[in-house]
Formats: C-alpha cells, sequence, structure tokens
C-alpha cells in the first residue's frame, strides 16, 4: 500500500510540473505576441500618419495651385468659378467635398456646394491672421466643426490682388479673400486603414493635437474638441487616469496600454503627423483580447490534453487504491464487530446505571411520580406517594390512589397512550390538598406504552391564588369608588381601562372610551400639551399638569393629571396611568377673580385719570387764582411801602417782612402746583420729567443722586406715563422721608420686552415681613399705592429691604408702543 502511494504522488509531482510550464510557456508566448503586435501596430500607426501627412501637402499643392490662377488675382468672378469647377473636376476623387472662395468679409460668394454661398464659415481669428502680409502663401488647416463624429477639416490660404498705377517700382498687393478646400479625412482614413488591413476599421484610430485636444474619437464622440488637461469632475466616471494621453503627448512615438470603466483594455501605438501650423498624434488601437485571443486558445487546448492524462491518472489510481481500500474494509470489519460487543456490553452496564440514577432521582423529587401500564397497574410508585397513599400491594392506581374499587369515570389513560399529554387538577378528600397531576407517554423498558404521571402539591399556589384574587378585588372597588378618575393607556396612547368616576366627568360610557386613543378627547392646544408630556413621560420625567378634555355634551373639563410610567422589565416604556382630579369649579372661580381684578384694574385706572384730572384742575386754580391774587398781594405791599414817610421806617420794614413772606409763599403755591400737575411731564414726556423730578429730589433731601438711565417715552403709552411718574415720585419721597439715605442709585433700561425702573440706597431698610403683618390702619398708602399702580400697567413691582442694609425698589412694565393693540 504505502508503494502504491508513492508511485500516485510521483506521478502527481509530474502532472504539477508539467501544467506549471505549460503555464510558464503560455505567459512567454504571449508577451513575445504582444512585442511583435505592438511593433506591427506602430508601424500601422506610422504608415498612416505618413499618408495623412502625404495627403496634406498634396492638397497644400493643389490650393496654391488654384491660388495662383490669374482669375483669383483680377477678380474675374465669371472666370473664377470656371476655374474652380475644372480644377474641382480634377481632384473630386482625392477626398476633396468643396472647394469654397470667401470675399475679404468671410461671406462665401462661389462654392461647389451651392448650399453654402452667402454664408460666413471662416473663424474671425482666421480672417485676422490672413490679412497680415507676412502670412500671404502660408496654409493654414483647422477642424470643420461639423459634429463630435466628423473628420472634416478645412484647407485654406489668403488671397491678394495686385493694384496697379500706385506709382511705385514693385505693384502694391491687397487682401481681397480666402480660398478653401474642405477634406473629407474619415473617408480617406478608411481607405488607408483598408489597405493596410482589411478587418482595421474607424473605431481604432484617434487623433489629438500636440495641445491635448481631442480631434477625433469615433467611439466616444462626447469627447471630440475637449482637452485632456481641462478635466470636469464627471471625466472620473470613465477614465481611472489621463497618464496614457499624457505619455502618449510626451513621447510622441511608441506604444501604450490603457483601460476605461467598463471597456476592455486596448493596446495603442501611436506616431506624430507635422503639417505647416498643426501637429498632430495619430493613435490606433486594438482590443488586448484580440491579440491574446489565439494564446488563450491554444493554453486551452494544452490544458485539455492535460486533463486527458491527468483523468488516466486518477482512474489508474482509484482502481489501485479500491483494492487496498476493500482488503483494509474486510480487516476493519472484524475489529467493528469485536468493538460493537464491548459497546453493546457497556451499553448495557451504562443503562442498568442510568436507571439507578434516575430511579434514584425519582425518588429524591418532591413531587409524587408513579408509572402505570394499560392493564392500571403501578410499575413504580416514589417514596412521596407512598408516604401519602401507602404500599402498592398488588393494588391498581385506581385503588392506591383514589381507594375506588373500579376505573374513575373520568380517566383519561387511553388518550395518553394515543401520544398526548393530558394536565389537570383533583382534589383529594382523603388528605383535603389540591393536587396538579401531568400524565405523559412513557415507554416501558419491555416496549409496552405506559403512563408516566407526576403529581404536585398545589394546595398553598391556590390559596396565595384565593388571597390575589380577594386583594385584587379589594384594590379594584377603591379604584371604581375613588372621587378622582383614573386611566390606564398603552404605549400608543389607547385607554385599556378607565373608572367609573372618569367616565361621569366626560360623560361617556366605559365602553365608549376604551379601545380609543386618548387624543380624541382633547382640543387641539391640549393635544400638543399632551403630546409633549408623553414625550418627557416616555424618559421617566413625571410631574402633575392641567389638562382640558372635551365632555360628550361639548363643555370643557378641567382637570390636573398626576401621571404615572409603565415601563417593562427591559426599561422599555408600556404605557401609563394618571390619576384625574377634576378642577373645573377652581378654573371657573380663578376666571372670576381674574375678572374682577379686570375690573379692579380698570376702576382703579378710572380713579387714578379722575385724581390727576382734580389734581390738574386744583394745580390750575393754585396757579392761575392764588398765585395771580398774591402777586397782586406783593404790588400792593410795594405800592404801600414806597408811599410810606421817612419817619415810618418801622413799618417800612414790616412791609419788607410782608414782601418776603409773601416771595416764599408765591413760591410754595408754585412749587405744589408742579407737584399736583407738573407741566413737564405734559410738555416734554416721561424722561424728561424723570430726570426733574430726580433733580429737585436730590436738592430738596440733599442726597447724593447716581442716574443711568435711558429715553423711555417712545416704549410706553403716553397714558401710562402719568402713573409710572407717580410711581418713581411715591418712592423717592419714601427714601427722603424715612430711609435716612446718603446715596441713591437709580438705573432705567429696557430688556427682554420690558422697561425696568430701579432705585436703590443705603438707608436704615426696614422689615419687611413685620411691616406686611400689620393691619390696614397701621401702615401707610405708600407701598399699596405703588403696587397697585405697578399691576394696572400690568407690571410688577419687587421690594427687597433688611434692617441696616438699605432698600431696593424695581418696577418692570412690558413695553407697549404708542398705538399698539
Amino acid at each position: 500500500m504505502k508503494r502504491n502511494w508513492i508511485l500516485v504522488t510521483l506521478t502527481a509531482f509530474l502532472l504539477a510540473v508539467v501544467s506549471l510550464l505549460t503555464f510558464h510557456l503560455h505567459s512567454e508566448g504571449i508577451r513575445g505576441v504582444l512585442s511583435q503586435f505592438q511593433e506591427h501596430q506602430l508601424s500601422q500607426a506610422k504608415h498612416l500618419s505618413n499618408q495623412v501627412q502625404f495627403f496634406m501637402q498634396a492638397r497644400t499643392r493643389g490650393l496654391r495651385a488654384l491660388a495662383s490662377f490669374s482669375s483669383l488675382k483680377h477678380s474675374d468672378a465669371r472666370q473664377q468659378r470656371l476655374d474652380i469647377q475644372t480644377y474641382a473636376q480634377q481632384i473630386e476623387k482625392v477626398y476633396v467635398k468643396e472647394i469654397s472662395l470667401h470675399n475679404g468679409l468671410g461671406t462665401v460668394v462661389y462654392s461647389t456646394d451651392s448650399d453654402i454661398i452667402g454664408s460666413a464659415r471662416i473663424d474671425t481669428s482666421f480672417f485676422v491672421w490672413a490679412q497680415k502680409r507676412e502670412n500671404k502663401g502660408k496654409i493654414s488647416l483647422t477642424p470643420a466643426f461639423l459634429g463630435p463624429r466628423s473628420l472634416t477639416f478645412v484647407l485654406a490660404t489668403p488671397l491678394y490682388q495686385e493694384i496697379s498705377g500706385s506709382g511705385h517700382s514693385e505693384p502694391d498687393e491687397t487682401f481681397v479673400g480666402v480660398l478653401t478646400f474642405t477634406l473629407d479625412m474619415k473617408e480617406f482614413i478608411i481607405d488607408q486603414l483598408a489597405s493596410v488591413d482589411p478587418k482595421m476599421n474607424l473605431d481604432q484610430v484617434w487623433i489629438m493635437d500636440k495641445e491635448g485636444t481631442l480631434l477625433f474619437q469615433r467611439q466616444h464622440p462626447e469627447m471630440a474638441f475637449r482637452n485632456i488637461f481641462q478635466r470636469e469632475q464627471s471625466c472620473g466616471e470613465c477614465h481611472l487616469s489621463f497618464e496614457y494621453a499624457e505619455e502618449i503627448l510626451t513621447k510622441r512615438q511608441g506604444t501604450a496600454d490603457y483601460q476605461i470603466r467598463n471597456h476592455p483594455k486596448k493596446i495603442a501605438a501611436f506616431a506624430p503627423m507635422e503639417f505647416e501650423n498643426v501637429s498632430w498624434v495619430v493613435v490606433v488601437n486594438s482590443s488586448y483580447d484580440q491579440v491574446i485571443g489565439f494564446a488563450e486558445r491554444s493554453l486551452r487546448e494544452h490544458l485539455f490534453l492535460l486533463g486527458i492524462v491527468v483523468l488516466a491518472f486518477a482512474i489508474g489510481s482509484g482502481l489501485i487504491l479500491r483494492k487496498e481500500r476493500m482488503k483494509m474494509k474486510a480487516e476493519d470489519e472484524v475489529i467493528r464487530w469485536q468493538e460493537k460487543l464491548t459497546e453493546r456490553k457497556k451499553a448495557e452496564e451504562a443503562l442498568q446505571l442510568e436507571r439507578n440514577k434516575l430511579k434514584g432521582i425519582l425518588d429524591s423529587m418532591n413531587d409524587g411520580v408513579y408509572i402505570v401500564n394499560p392493564q392500571y397497574e403501578i410499575l413504580y410508585l416514589n417514596p412521596v406517594i407512598e408516604r401519602e397513599c401507602g404500599p402498592i400491594k398488588g393494588r391498581k392506581c385506581y385503588e392506591v390512589l383514589r381507594d375506588l374499587p373500579e376505573v374513575c369515570s373520568g380517566c383519561r389513560i387511553q388518550e395518553v397512550f394515543a401520544g398526548e399529554t393530558v394536565r389537570w387538577e383533583w382534589h383529594s378528600l382523603r388528605t383535603g390538598k389540591t393536587y396538579d397531576l401531568s400524565d405523559i407517554p412513557f415507554t416501558g423498558p419491555d416496549g409496552t406504552p405506559c403512563k408516566l404521571g407526576i403529581i404536585r402539591d398545589i394546595s398553598d399556589r391556590k390559596e396565595a391564588e384565593r388571597a390575589l384574587r380577594q386583594s385584587e378585588e379589594r384594590y379594584r372597588m377603591l379604584v371604581e369608588t375613588m372621587n378622582d378618575g383614573l386611566g390606564v393607556q398603552d404605549e400608543e396612547g389607547v385607554w385599556i381601562y378607565v373608572n367609573d368616576k372618569f367616565c361621569e366627568m366626560l360623560g361617556y360610557s366605559r365602553e365608549e372610551m376604551i379601545g380609543r386613543p386618548l387624543i380624541d378627547f382633547l382640543g387641539g392646544s391640549d393635544q400638543t400639551i399632551y403630546s409633549e408630556q408623553m414625550t418627557k413621560r416616555k424618559r421617566g420625567e413625571l410631574e402633575p399638569y392641567e389638562l382640558s378634555w372635551l365632555s360628550k355634551d361639548g363643555r370643557r373639563i378641567f382637570t390636573l393629571v398626576s401621571p404615572k410610567a409603565i415601563f417593562d422589565e427591559r426599561g422599555e416604556f408600556r404605557g401609563s396611568f394618571a390619576v384625574v382630579t377634576g378642577i373645573t369649579d377652581r378654573k371657573q372661580a380663578e376666571e372670576a377673580l381674574k375678572e374682577s381684578e379686570r375690573q379692579l384694574r380698570s376702576l382703579s385706572f378710572q380713579l387714578l385719570t379722575a385724581q390727576e384730572t382734580e389734581r390738574k384742575r386744583i394745580s390750575r386754580e393754585l396757579h392761575d387764582e392764588l398765585g395771580q391774587a398774591l402777586t397782586v398781594m406783593k404790588l400792593r405791599m410795594n405800592f404801600v411801602e414806597k408811599n410810606l414817610l421817612k419817619h415810618q421806617s418801622k413799618l417800612k420794614q414790616e412791609c419788607d417782612y410782608g414782601i418776603q413772606y409773601i416771595d416764599q409763599v408765591i413760591e410754595n403755591v408754585r412749587r405744589l402746583s408742579r407737584d399736583l400737575s407738573p407741566t413737564i411731564l405734559e410738555d416734554f414726556g416721561l424722561s424728561a420729567a424723570v430726570r426733574w423730578l430726580i433733580n429737585n429730589f436730590a436738592k430738596s433731601y440733599n442726597i447724593r443722586v447716581a442716574l443711568d438711565m435711558i429715553d423711555v417715552d417712545s416704549l410706553l403709552p403716553r397714558d401710562s406715563h402719568v402713573v409710572v411718574y407717580r410711581t418713581i415720585q411715591e418712592a423717592l419721597t419714601n427714601i427722603g422721608k424715612h430711609s435716612q439715605a446718603e446715596n441713591v442709585s437709580i438705573g432705567i433700561h429696557a430688556d427682554n420686552g420690558a422697561v425696568s425702573f430701579s432705585m436703590e440706597d443705603d438707608g436704615i431698610g426696614f422689615d419687611e415681613k413685620r411691616s406686611s403683618q400689620k393691619g390696614p390702619g397701621e401702615i401707610g398708602l405708600g407701598l399699596a399705592t405703588m403696587k397697585g399702580r405697578a399691576r394696572m400697567l400690568g407690571g410688577v413691582l419687587d421690594i427687597w429691604t433688611q434692617e441696616g442694609k438699605g432698600t431696593r425698589i424695581t418696577l418692570s412694565i412690558p413695553i407697549k408702543r404708542e398705538g399698539a393693540s
């Protein structure tokens, strides 16, 4: 056997060596074929390039010959047409599509293609070049731009005409137009390819100028007249790299490999073509697969022959090995039978051991276990049942378990023998306990069907279930009789339970609510509140919130919702329940209170307006009547003083005292008039009035004031200016009379949609808590009046004070410009 394996191994090694040599020869053959093909294709590219150059030179000679005709130099139109037609007939088979004559403005005056006469087909830049005297007699070659698949070029030369009678020794010449040949290079190249190799076609040729502009590419016409150095983002969809094109432009002659996405690999040979003002690179390419195709076929043939040899070797080796395996198989069969006998003996011993283990397990179980055959005979009974029912002693199962003389009326042993597992409960009158019985199909040691019964005492569990049901009934009664509503919803927001109180609040029956989305019972704004709260609830954020419901009769029911989220053992949201407390009466009371406050605010505003009106009236009377009366009195006193005699000096002194007192009274009347109704507020606005008020305060009480304020007239409506002014006046009066301050800081600013008036002193302060606990008769009206005026304007008056540390009063009023609703 060992010798056979050595022969097989050596043969396999020789086959592997032959295979490697075959692949090596194939690789060398491909390299040789590629080298020869590249040389051949390069010669084809050179030939095609030379033929194109010869063709251009021949057409150039023809163009110059035609341009030298006298008719073209002396503007003889009729003779020009005859000469052009005659020449066109002579060269009609040399790929000249048309001959055209252009005047000095670029318009075609005559052409062998009558359709283009009268059109302008020459580029303006070319005419600028042609009009230069140094370019006389030169030739220009440009693409005709007739389409991306076109290979048409225009061969052109400028025409000059002699001007006689110029007085110079040599005649002058002037530019009169351009003579052009339109060349069909496509047909020319097709014929040249056919002469070189009939299998070649125009798809294998593309032309590029020295600047990198692609002049012709039949397979990719969209690339025509595009420069390889001016790349767009879309170029990367087809080209892996432009290195092959840059290599062609650099070398100008040679071969190169390249590949475009989703196209086969190509072998390109390229050669230069120089002519007049152009320099091209003519490229001829072929598919890489076509070149190496025959080499691949040769490889397949060699591999086929090698496969036949391998197959023959495999068959021979298989026959030899088969004979050896049959011999070994017979020897193994003998050994296997010996092992089987040994294993069977071990299996019987192991089976008996397992039976003993199983009996030990069944004997140690807390549940009762017994085995019964089809004749109701007990084959096994574990100690648990023996303790409850006594020993077997040849009794049947119905005698041992139920003390019955015959088979139980509800016995289902036949169902168990049919292969079903039966489970049922049984209450024993003998023990007073409840048992859970499981009867399982079981095959006995002799192969007969048996029943394996398991008896579990579930008396404690039954008692726990009964207690749980009683507890559930108590909690259900608690939920159903509570004064607040209670609802439970699933993770989709659908009601799965509502108590009677909640149904009563909304006027629906329980059947009408359960199974419907909670959002159906809410209005638009409350739906938004509910959605926001549900998002918080899923994150575990719980907080009571107010929600109004739509009852069945259309009323809005205001409630306070106290939610609780429900999460499963994985922490996923599974719904929530909430206690819903009705607050409709409270909300109505709040609304009534708000309405009362609004009416009180309106009444206070009217009262303040009436007060200000009365102040203005008193101020005018003080200023007009009392002020004028005092002035008249002062004038009379002056008159009396002037008419007194010299010896009446004492009386004259009394008059002086009287006049001074009258001046003091007049000043006090004026001050009182200004305090009652400051005209500066009406004449110059709130900001000016506040500055005037603060200046008078600083002078009157000899207190240093630091003022930082902005112009607030445009930020508050005009009818609120007097309320603000009186509030500031009251605050300054309290500071001057009670604070004993030396410094006061006043700031007026606008921020966050409100105007803030802040006044802070360094006086003695007071205990605000003790002050607020005083009765109405014990405290003044100053603070209460200021707070009432702040509420009238929709603002807030905040007071901070501490004994020995001064007082800070802040008035904040929402910005409401004049005329805003």
